[in-house]
């Protein structure tokens, strides 16, 4: 086996070499080498360099000075020199060619013109003594200001950060505050794209404490703009947890699609779904370059993965030549280039070649060429409504087709949380976060319009289940009694029900139950079966004590549900229309063999009105107006379907996509997609699309 690689070996080998010595005669200093003769050195700052070409740059550090030249090796002179160049990363063209930005120490970002003086600046003191460093950096678009990523990599908490290169003196500028947000490519002087740990792609104004708005409602990472101006990402299922280092994250079940800057037109550009990938860049000929989890080496990717050749080193960037074909490299050390059409076959000598030996970062310059694409989203009258909704650990608020921040999420952003509610008016926004108390505990808070937050004090433990009065004046939330988490729990003996107004003060006893609904005619409760094992569903009508309707044995006794043996029945998911006359819950019953589950439909006197098999159902919400409910199949397969039925079990609609919710009118149901939130009329007709959130959602009217 060796003898047959051998000749490769030989091959790549002179390879190097040849590059490495027509290289090295061609840029390499000599006493007589006419463009590095007349070229002032760096230390004569009076004497003005010439004007590097308009077409192709070169920037590379060496014997411990950052060289420029033309991209041919001629002008070639130093603008910057330090002491040990392992201390640099980062080393970065300008937009326009006229600078490079590096970093020093991971904390001092250093900007050099190639005619005129350079400046430092560092991190801010308090940015220091907390541990941050700076992991990324991106210029804008008219080269006036550098965007960075700030990253704590003991625990990832990351924000963008800005330099104005016009100020005077130039210093850092938090853009978000979220604490948790990657900064990528900008698509403007003043917008630059980002995105988040829990997958939210998002636009963020280049100001201090700059608006935020999603992309798109898809989860996604690594957006990019394309060689065609659109922007370009992964979309999939981001890890819940990652190495809090790394300032980045990667995507599951991954396929990339593109959306136009204002998150309209959206496609899906690939039909592959491959994991634990970061996307880099576009090429011309619709191959992607991908990084696969952290590894720094550098692939396209078709059908699968191929990583770049490795006989030179580990290719870890790539600047793509504007032939379309031609693209430059870089290892730790070397420069290489790359013939992007035989890249596929990494045994090819002719795929890479050695460009420049250097002792540390580099870069290539050509001038920008992509236009950035902007749709002109034509977006329907009705539904007119605000919708707000849980995406990557944040909240999102959304009206006439732009979804912006709401509430950035608490630094455990990776525990689920369920969806937030708008009261019936939609002047509160009822929010459940994780708290720092530990995995799976949380509290609850009110929301106005403006994103402010109340917490609600005694809700540390809150579960999973929380219900507005008709009237919005008041909150009833499950919550754990030791304040542990009633996240998991299905029992009234650790949980109760607690009541709020959207101040955060107690409005009545706490009554037992582990799950609540909240009707016109009275509350809905889980709760257990007294003096016996089990769950009950219970009434509560005014102040009347609770009444029992119906049990878990005895909803598993129907006829119409398939009898197990030797096991037990669990209830969760209770919800009920908002005039009282139908409750649903979830039954699943357990066996040592086998498990079944239902969504059943109860009448108000807990009489059995349908029974619906399912074993992956999730989003049930009944329509605030009819007796009618949604719900969704497939969440957990990845096969989502979205229906909606009548209590008698008769399918109203069925479509593709995840059930999202209702209209306050009723008059539409709502569908998530990837492509965005679509609005279905129920009584039949063409969907209309409404935005860019693809998960549940709370709708409220219009202020």
């Amino acid at each position: 086996m060796r003898r047959r690689l051998l000749p490769y070996a030989i091959v790549a080998a002179l390879v190097v070499v040849a590059s490495s010595a027509a290289l090295f005669a061609t840029v390499r200093p000599t006493a007589d080498s006419g463009p590095s003769a007349t070229v002032a050195p760096e230390a004569s700052a009076t004497h003005a360099a010439p004007e590097l070409s308009r077409t192709a740059r070169l920037a590379y550090w060496r014997d411990k000075r950052l060289w420029v030249s033309d991209l041919d090796g001629s002008l070639r002179y130093p603008i910057a020199s330090i002491d040990d160049v392992r201390r640099v990363s980062l080393t970065r063209w300008s937009t326009d060619g006229g600078s490079v930005a590096y970093v020093q120490a991971s904390r001092v970002l250093v900007v050099v013109p190639t005619q005129g003086e350079s400046v430092a600046v560092p991190l801010p003191r308090e940015l220091l003594a907390g541990g941050y460093e700076i992991k990324d950096v991106r210029w804008s678009t008219d080269s006036r200001r550098i965007a960075a990523t700030v990253l704590r990599q003991v625990d990832g908490t990351s924000d963008v950060y800005l330099v104005d290169l016009g100020a005077s003196p130039p210093e850092w500028v938090r853009v978000t505050k979220m604490e948790d947000v990657f900064a990528a490519d900008w698509i403007s002087p003043n917008e630059l794209l980002g995105y988040t740990a829990g997958g939210a792609v998002v636009v963020m104004t280049a100001t201090q404490n700059g608006t935020v708005r999603l992309l798109t409602g898809a989860v996604g990472v690594s957006p990019i703009v394309g060689p065609d101006g659109r922007i370009y990402f992964l979309a999939g299922r981001v890890p819940f947890s990652r190495d809090p280092s790394f300032p980045f994250q990667t995507a599951m079940r991954a396929s990339v699609w593109s959306v136009t800057a204002d998150g309209s037109d959206a496609r899906q550009e690939t039909r592959w779904e491959l994991n634990d990938l970061r996307l880099d860049a576009r090429l011309p000929d619709g191959r992607y370059l991908i990084y696969r989890g952290a590894s720094d080496a550098l692939g396209t990717v078709t059908d699968q993965v191929t990583l770049l050749p490795s006989y030179a080193g580990v290719v870890e960037r790539l600047r793509v030549a504007p032939d379309g074909r031609t693209a430059y490299g870089f290892t730790p050390d070397k420069i290489v280039r790359v013939d992007l059409t035989k890249v596929a076959n990494a045994a090819d000598p002719g795929a890479m070649t050695v460009f420049l030996d250097t002792s540390g970062d580099a870069d290539v310059w050509f001038p920008p060429r992509a236009t950035i694409a902007r749709g002109t989203p034509s977006l329907p009258a009705t539904p007119s409504i605000r919708s707000a909704f849980m995406l990557g650990g944040h909240v999102w608020q959304m009206t006439k087709g732009v979804a912006t921040l709401l509430v950035a999420g608490p630094a455990l952003r990776r525990t689920l949380a369920p969806a937030p509610k708008w009261s019936p008016g939609g002047d509160h926004l009822l929010v459940v976060e994780p708290t720092a108390q530990g995995y799976g505990t949380m509290a609850a808070s009110v929301v106005d319009r403006s994103g402010n937050a109340t917490a609600l004090a005694q809700t540390v433990g809150t579960g999973r289940s929380f219900a507005w009065s008709p009237s919005g004046g008041e909150v009833a939330i499950a919550v754990d009694r030791g304040g542990q988490g009633a996240t998991f729990s299905t029992s009234s003996a650790n949980t109760e029900i607690r009541f709020f107004d959207p101040t955060g003060r107690a409005t009545r006893a706490a009554i037992p139950g582990s799950e609540v609904a909240w009707t016109a005619a009275g509350l809905y409760l889980l709760a257990d079966v007294a003096g016996a094992p089990g769950q009950a569903i219970e009434r509560v009508d005014g102040d009347a004590a609770p009444r029992t309707i119906a049990t878990g044995d005895r909803l598993a006794a129907d006829a119409r549900a398939a009898t197990t043996s030797g096991g037990g029945t669990t209830l969760s998911g209770l919800e009920a229309s908002p005039n009282g006359s139908f409750a649903s819950v979830r039954l699943r019953m357990s066996a040592p063999s086998s498990q079944r589950a239902y969504l059943v439909i109860l009448g108000a006197d807990g009489t059995r009105v349908q029974l619906i098999r399912q074993d992956d159902l999730a989003d049930v919400a009944w329509s605030p107006t009819s007796a009618a409910l949604g719900y969704s199949t497939g969440v957990r397969g990845g096969d989502e379907h979205a229906y909606v039925v009548k209590p008698d079990g008769t399918t109203i609609a069925t479509t593709n996509g995840r059930f999202a919710g209702w209209t306050p009118d009723g008059s539409w149901y709502l569908v998530a997609r990837a492509g965005g939130l679509y609005a279905h009329p129920v009584a039949g007709g063409a969907a209309v699309l409404l935005g860019p959130a693809a998960a549940p959602v709370s709708a409220a009217p219009l202020p």
